[in-house]
């Protein structure tokens, strides 16, 4: 990913038998710290969520799914701009369920831990769809065609109406 020109932390050297990874310092905050600080401007906020969006979706692009998309596995920089982090339960898939499932997840966890941020999933996922408009649709990897963002949005929709509380 960092190679594709992805905002993700550089591998540098991994060593499984004896435990070590050593990758790339990001700056930035985790978006999780950022949505709670009272000192910044909602107009920050928001900068940060689209940013977020956009790089949950240049990550998706490359048919790369995270596995786990909280606020913490975010890091925002002064700017604003977002960072991917913590690709543990990352994998390959050209499933659109997945991908839906990615932005569900940020999306439980922004209304459960950030109710008082306005419009938060829906300035994530403006970003998300610009990010696409942007840079037109993905291009055919090796292993098939990747979801567009149109079709993960439309996923999202469906697992959203798939795991509500009726009760």
């Amino acid at each position: 990913m960092h190679r594709a020109g992805i905002a993700v932390p550089a591998l540098y050297d991994l060593d499984p038998s004896a435990g070590i990874m050593v990758m790339q310092l990001m700056p930035g905050r985790p978006l999780i710290e950022v949505l709670r600080d009272d000192g910044l401007p909602a107009s920050f906020k928001q900068t940060a969520l689209k940013s977020t969006g956009a790089a949950i979706r240049n990550v998706h692009r490359l048919a790369i799914t995270h596995g786990d998309l909280s606020t913490n596995n975010v890091l925002i920089n002064e700017d604003g701009h977002a960072t991917l982090i913590d690709f543990g339960l990352a994998a390959v898939d050209y499933e659109v369920e997945r991908f839906g499932i990615d932005l569900h997840v940020v999306d439980e966890i922004l209304g459960a831990s950030h109710p008082d941020i306005d419009g938060a999933i829906e300035a994530l996922l403006a970003g998300y769809t610009d990010e696409e408009e942007r840079q037109g649709p993905p291009m055919e990897q090796t292993g098939g065609a990747v979801p567009t963002a149109s079709e993960v949005l439309q996923r999202l929709e469906n697992v959203r109406t798939r795991v509500r509380y009726h009760g």
